[in-house]
Order: C-alpha cells, then structure tokens, then sequence
C-alpha cells in the first residue's frame, strides 16, 4: 500500500513528544513522511484603537512566535529523528487557520492537536480546518496519551457523502484493524430511497478483505455525540471514524450538532473527513 503524506500541525515545543507519538502509531501501519508545521497566527487588534499601538502589538507577538518556531523545530527535528520518522519542517507566518487549510490541501492527512479550552490562546478553530481543507483532519484530544491508533475502530455511520468520504479515507487504517464496528444511531426507516445501513457498509468492507461488525441503536433523546462516544469507550476503541457537518453549517451552528459536539468532548483520536 502506499505512503501517506502527514502534515503535523506544531503549535510549541512543549509536547512534541506527545504529538509525534500518534503519527509514529500510523507510521507503524503504513510507511509515511510528515511535515512539521508552526504557524505564527496573528494577534487579535480588539481593544486597539490606533495603529501605532497596534502595530507595537503585532512587533513584540510575531518576535515571540519566531522565538518559539525556532525552538519547536528543534524539538520536532529530535523527537522525529528519535522515532525513525522521514521528516520535514515549514514555518509559516500568518493567520492560523487560513495557513493550516491552504497547506493542508497538499497532504494526504492532517493532524491536529484538539485546542484545550482551559489554555489555548491562539484562536484555532478545527471545524474550519475540517470543513476547508478538503483532505482528511485526525485530530488528538488535547489530554491523554495515544502511542497506538486503529487497532480497535469505531466507524460512525449516517448514510451520508461526509461518512462515506470518512470511510474511505481510513481505508489505510481499517485494513488490518483488530476490530471494526460500523455504528449507525437512528437508522432510517420508511424512506422511498433508504439510506444505506451499517449491515451494508460492512458488506462492503468484506468485500475489500476488512472484517467488521454492524450495530445500530436508537437516541431515545440522548445526544448522539454522547452516545457515539460511549460506545467507543465500551469497545475500548482508540480510534473513531466519522463524516462531518451532515446538516447545513447554519444548522449544524446553531444547534450544535453531532459533529460539534464530537470535536468539544472527545476522549480518543477522531479521523474527520467533509
């Protein structure tokens, strides 16, 4: 099979190690290069209402970022070494979201650490990394460790092209899994086209030589997001497989939404594809 193209999103030199750890896991599954990359972001101007002091501001935040680029590469250049991964490094400056989404477009894969609410400060925003990128996004809970990823996999099915584009782009991964479980919550019923069902996905699989099992269950008023993350819990999965932003990003906005939900509570890796 094929290598995979990584882009490693680096956001310090603080935890290199941990972040390195998932891609070394996927680096056992199939042969890889990853890029390093730190992107400077830039400074909020709220609060600044004359350009002089704006652009004091700006001077001061992009000589701490270069400093702490400088670092993180070192670091990255270590732990990789370390780890026998192929590894590059880029340093970008810009806005952070926009710099990770055209960059990401060039890969095959983009790993992302999930922002920790209590300390991020650099104003990333993963949804429209996922929603931008076109490419793949496997982002990694802001606590815990994972040195393994894709040994015990929970598919997370609704019929949709956003799950059917994150099916096949853990192929790599679903290939060679312990354990496949293709997961449907509130399976449709009655509908004049219906959608495909978990039992069809594994078919499916079977055929491309990946074993799984299919279960469904219903919400019963419980968030589907609460419920897809207990059932990876209760399988011991280290690794879920979901479509993002099924519904419009109006609704998906001012409802929260499966996806949203997903990206705020999750306790393993989530490989996102839209």
């Amino acid at each position: 099979m094929s290598g995979r193209d990584i882009l490693g999103v680096i956001d310090s030199a603080v935890g290199i190690a941990r972040r390195l750890a998932p891609i070394a896991a996927l680096a056992k599954r199939t042969e890889l290069r990853v890029t390093g990359l730190f992107a400077s972001g830039l400074p909020s101007a709220a609060g600044f209402a004359d350009l002089q002091g704006w652009a004091v501001l700006v001077d001061a935040y992009m000589t701490a970022r270069r400093e702490e680029a400088a670092k993180a590469e070192v670091a990255f250049r270590q732990e990789a070494g370390r780890l026998g991964l192929a590894a590059e490094w880029l340093t970008r400056e810009g806005e952070l979201t926009e710099t990770i989404v055209a960059l990401a477009r060039l890969h095959d894969l983009v790993v992302l650490g999930q922002p920790d609410p209590g300390a991020d400060a650099t104003g990333l925003r993963p949804e429209e990394i996922v929603l931008g990128a076109g490419r793949p996004v496997l982002l990694i809970p802001y606590a815990g460790d994972f040195t393994d990823i894709g040994r015990r996999i929970l598919v997370a099915w609704s019929g949709t092209r956003e799950s059917a584009r994150a099916l096949h782009d853990a192929m790599f991964l679903l290939d060679g899994a312990e354990a496949v479980t293709v997961f449907e919550v509130d399976a449709s019923a009655g509908e004049i086209i219906p959608d495909l069902a978990a039992a069809d996905v594994v078919a499916a699989l079977v055929r491309h030589g990946v074993e799984a099992t299919a279960e469904t269950t219903v919400s019963d008023g419980t968030p589907v997001a609460d419920i897809i993350l207990s059932s990876a819990a209760d399988r011991t999965a280290d690794l879920l497989v979901m479509g993002a932003w099924g519904h419009s990003r109006l609704r998906e906005f001012v409802l929260g939404g499966v996806s949203r939900g997903i990206l705020q509570e999750m306790t393993i890796p989530v490989l996102m594809s839209h």
